[in-house]
């Protein structure tokens, strides 16, 4: 009980100051608002994990000094950034930020056979691309946790091809510091507005350009969510279901994995993976292409299975475009199967929960 009253008297604080803060009818203010909500949940989320009161504050000082700091200068990101270890560590705090919210005792990382697969391609030299559905804003950051807990040594080395929106809103832009990031327009957003769709192709390019670069050095371990987006829930039945991967995405990434092992020899080797991890931070049922979307910061689950590897083996006698057929359903055959099962598991453990 002492440790509940102490984070929500940090909390009260903390909300007290950001309500002294700003204008809340200026585009800041209404921003604030959307992080008080965010804290509110945080605070309770922290609760129910027993954070210490003196390490819950310390964290939510930093959080809050943070996002202060890219609302007065938002930070001007490269085409592949690096994230920042030092002076300040922005991968740990962003670790230790959303630690909080996973219930470890209903988390869990399946296909940990094939994590040691990517972990020995990676130290030879070849590529590994991960083709994942996406669910949540913290799904970098779950994928790490659950590595590192995992005993897996490149939880840190993954680079997130990245939608534009986690480099522009600041209360993200904290968190994107602490990732590898290939930022790129999503087609749902790159016409809107109208006036940038050049510059923003131009981005896409150099951002591509950059990739293919990656692969022809060898060594790169790459994440990308092929729907070009988050799942979102089904109108009808409420629940979340993975959404539709884009063809032309996956055979994309297979034309560049051919031209880098032409030109460099450099394999690339391709993963499926299925992540369970809308509890946390889900987004909102809409799509926006905006900044400033509300957050939610409940506990949950967070559970990813590693797929296995999909190869273009027993295939030699079938056409190109028939191999890239089996290929691109082999992905979304494991991606849809996997989240099944995660999301029937999990349905079981809060029926276990609600009936105890």
């Amino acid at each position: 009980m002492q440790i509940k009253a102490e984070i929500r008297a940090i909390t009260q604080a903390t909300v007290d100051h950001l309500r002294a803060a700003a204008d809340p009818n200026s585009q800041t203010g209404k921003m604030l608002k959307i992080l008080e909500g965010f804290i509110l949940e945080y605070s309770d989320s922290n609760i129910q994990a027993n954070t210490p009161a003196q390490k819950y504050k310390d964290t939510l000082t930093t959080g809050i000094k943070l996002m202060e700091r890219s609302f007065k200068e938002p930070h001007k990101f490269d085409i592949l950034h690096r994230a920042i270890r030092e002076p300040f560590d922005y991968y740990r705090f962003g670790i230790d930020f959303f630690r909080p919210l996973i219930e470890e005792e209903n988390s869990k990382l399946y296909g940990k056979e094939n994590v040691d697969k990517i972990v020995e391609y990676i130290k030879n030299g070849e590529n590994v691309v991960i083709l994942s559905n996406h669910q949540t804003e913290v799904d970098p950051q779950a994928i790490e946790i659950l590595l590192e807990d995992s005993g897996c040594e490149l939880a840190s080395e993954l680079i997130f091809i990245a939608g534009h929106k986690v480099t522009t809103d600041p209360l993200a832009i904290p968190f994107s510091l602490g990732q590898n990031l290939l930022c790129i327009f999503s087609k749902k957003y790159i016409e809107n507005p109208p006036e940038l769709k050049q510059s923003k192709q131009a981005h896409n390019t150099k951002t591509m350009k950059t990739m293919q670069s990656l692969l022809e050095e060898g060594g790169a371990f790459l994440w990308v969510a092929p729907s070009g987006g988050r799942d979102r829930p089904d109108p009808a039945s409420r629940e979340f279901v993975v959404a539709p991967f884009d063809e032309r995405s996956v055979q994309m990434f297979r034309l560049m994995a051919q031209k880098a092992e032409s030109a460099s020899s450099r394999k690339t080797h391709f993963f499926p993976m299925a992540m369970l991890t809308n509890e946390l931070v889900p987004p909102p049922d809409g799509i926006n292409a905006g900044v400033g979307e509300k957050r939610s910061a409940k506990r949950g689950a967070a559970c990813i299975w590693f797929g296995d590897e999909v190869t273009d083996e027993g295939l030699a006698d079938l056409s190109p475009k028939e191999r890239q057929k089996r290929f691109y359903e082999n992905v979304v055959r494991q991606v849809e199967e996997k989240y099944e099962i995660l999301k029937t598991a999990r349905a079981e453990q809060l029926t276990k929960v609600q009936v105890s």
